[in-house]
């Protein structure tokens, strides 16, 4: 049972998180491991922001040696070239240690950089940027890298067929790994907070920040789902991870507080290609020259990101028919042959990323940490700038952050970054044959174990199915009522749960129907 939120008034914290995407999970995990009192608390469900908008690409760091001009300013620019370098470092490393201590979470793929005649990157930088990437990495997982003719790799490879091949130079090969589900890697750190110690608390929006006399902090929560439930903890600390709204955060404490972020809109498109193309994957820089990647999704694939500054609500942040017209364009000019329309678009979806705000006012890519108190906010720390493929990185530099300034009040326990499995129960049917794997068990153990709240919360972050091609909606009926006892819904909120889930579905991604247009966009395809 979910403990009403009057419960925790007036209850004292060494530290809240304010954020539970990846980052905050991450911060909660390491500080409670580390034996401070921590209360973990996100507006909506866990991992449902940045974390489930993302590439779901475990990335190896490519962008940050792809300089925005000629290598040779970099004599210029050593600070940016230190800064890219720590970046793509950073990457290869968490790169390694997710592969290795998550597997269960990940899949490995061949990728594809293709090197184009006259274009801005010749194979010698192509070289140059992977031996540099191999070097930065550890050789416990190796990026596999050659370059291939075009005809050698077309022989072997479906996607590399359907590139420009009057353009084509050659192709670096090489394996990148990608989130079968990043909102998953999400929760298992939640859920290993909570195991070290932690309390935490979806739907718990906060409303009020005030700095106490000895230099805490009075912090107002509202429960978002009852509303009219309130309470005010106490906490030693204050630790903002909230992604794009941590200026949203700030400014209760302070209205005139300091940006900290840039919010980057991107959009992915789902498409079908040939089925010579599954598991197959490509980076390359499109006609303004930003990362444009076609990734694999099961027996999909989807097109994207768009990178542009977006400045509203990032809850608002939906896909414009102008940006899947440029991502469908930018996917032509790669593969000519498709010829893709709206009508190969099987669904879409929009995220909002937190870039550290600098003098760019695209921001820059650098996990940074801001202490507060040069804006007068003591004991207050703001993360900016920390994509999930850093998530650990940025919980581990919270934790020093924090123990430089506050004593634990408790013992320290041993914190594990296992993914956190379901009971197997191989005699539990599936909810959708389609997707074998996902069964009606794991959706009673989530409910019962893993604090969800809507059916949207268990299809998209507790179980897989929300993003197969048919985004279970033909199911998402029977899983309401497989986990109603559980949760205590009636017949009339399992009608209310189902119809939710279909509006959100609707609102946010505009999947295709079955067929549309002559085509079987979504036939039922086994999940990864």
């Amino acid at each position: 049972m979910r403990t009403a939120l009057s419960g925790f008034d007036g209850r004292n914290f060494d530290v809240v998180v304010v954020g539970g995407g990846a980052a905050g999970a991450s911060a909660s995990q390491h500080i409670a491991a580390a034996g401070y009192d921590t209360l973990l608390v996100d507006k909506g469900d866990f991992a449902s922001g940045t974390s489930s908008r993302s590439s779901r690409l475990l990335y190896c760091g490519l962008a940050h040696l792809s300089p925005d001009y000629p290598l040779w300013r970099y004599a210029f620019h050593p600070r940016d070239l230190m800064r890219r370098l720590w970046m793509a470092r950073l990457a290869m490393q968490c790169r390694a240690q997710l592969v290795q201590t998550m597997p269960e979470r990940l899949t490995p793929h061949t990728f594809f950089f293709p090197v184009f005649k006259g274009a801005k990157y010749a194979g010698w930088k192509v070289d140059l940027a992977y031996r540099v990437l191999g070097r930065l990495g550890p050789s416990s997982v190796p990026l596999d890298y050659r370059r291939l003719s075009p005809a050698a790799a077309a022989e072997q490879f479906g996607l590399v067929r359907q590139f420009d091949q009057s353009r084509l130079d050659s192709v670096a090969v090489f394996t990148e790994y990608q989130y079968n589900w990043p909102e998953r890697i999400c929760l298992d750190t939640v859920f290993d907070a909570e195991r070290c110690g932690a309390t935490v608390r979806n739907y718990t929006r906060v409303t009020g920040l005030a700095q106490r006399p000895d230099g805490g902090w009075d912090i107002r929560l509202e429960d978002s789902e009852a509303h009219g439930q309130s309470a005010t903890v106490h906490a030693k600390m204050l630790v903002n991870t909230a992604g794009p709204w941590v200026d949203r955060v700030n400014s209760q404490a302070k209205p005139q507080s300091r940006k900290r972020v840039v919010g980057i809109k991107g959009i992915n498109v789902i498409i079908k290609l040939p089925d010579d193309c599954i598991g197959q994957g490509m980076e390359t820089i499109s006609s303004i020259d930003q990362p444009f990647y076609c990734m694999p999704w099961g027996r999909y694939h989807f097109l994207g990101p768009t990178e542009t500054v977006f400045e509203d609500d990032p809850d608002d942040v939906r896909v414009l028919p102008e940006e899947l017209d440029f991502i469908l364009g930018e996917g032509n000019r790669v593969f000519p042959g498709l010829k893709l329309t709206r009508d190969h678009a099987v669904y879409s979806w929009a995220g909002v990323r937190p870039r550290t705000a600098s003098a760019d006012k695209d921001g820059v890519k650098a996990l940074t940490i801001h202490d507060m108190a040069t804006e007068g906010m003591k004991n207050a720390l703001t993360l900016s700038g920390a994509p999930i493929m850093v998530h650990r990185q940025a919980g581990r530099e919270l934790l020093k952050q924090v123990g430089a300034r506050l004593k634990p009040s408790g013992n320290a326990r041993i914190l594990s970054y296992n993914a956190k499995l379901p009971p197997e129960n191989t005699n539990s049917p599936p909810l959708d044959y389609a997707y074998s794997d996902v069964r009606v068990a794991h959706l009673r153990h989530a409910a019962e174990n893993e604090h969800p709240r809507t059916l949207i919360d268990l299809l998209f972050r507790r179980v897989s199915l929300g993003w197969t091609g048919e985004m279970a909606q033909n199911s998402a009926r029977d899983a309401a009522e497989a986990v109603a006892g559980i949760l205590g819904w009636d017949e009339a909120r399992v009608d209310a749960e189902v119809a939710c889930y279909r509006r959100f579905i609707a609102e946010h991604f505009s999947p295709k129907p079955p067929a549309a247009g002559g085509q079987e966009l979504l036939t039922a395809d086994k999940a990864d």
